[in-house]
């Protein structure tokens, strides 16, 4: 796997899977979205639906689909195989790739000094 996705990963399985060489592949691994992967999403596809902008953009994102090569990965084979209930199990693992690398809010930080006098200072 290219190193600059080390970290920036997910690996689920599909309800159904992708039926490609005669069997059915599960085991998924989905890297976190870029920029990039809309925008050409939607220069391959500038009429298309955004279900298909969708699935394009997380056809790019799909590192690994089981033991299908990486060249037979294609948006067509993921349009003619990938179930509903798989499609959303791909927009779950985004989704919760994306909660998993936020950064935690200042404001949930401990420790940080406050600006507001205590009590005890405030009356003296």
């Amino acid at each position: 796997m290219d190193k600059r996705w080390n970290g920036l990963t997910i690996t689920k399985e599909l309800g159904v899977g992708v039926y490609f060489a005669g069997s059915f592949h599960r085991s998924f691994t989905l890297r976190v979205a870029v920029a990039g992967d809309l925008i050409t999403a939607q220069e391959k596809h500038p009429h298309g639906p955004m279900q298909l902008v969708t699935l394009e953009v997380y056809r790019q994102q799909l590192l690994a689909v089981g033991d299908i090569p990486p060249d037979n990965l294609t948006t067509e084979l993921l349009r003619e195989s990938l179930t509903e209930g798989d499609l959303a199990r791909i927009a779950e693992a985004d989704a919760e790739l994306e909660k998993k690398l936020a950064q935690p809010s200042a404001a949930s930080a401990t420790g940080a000094a406050s600006s507001t006098p205590s009590p005890e200072q405030a009356t003296t």
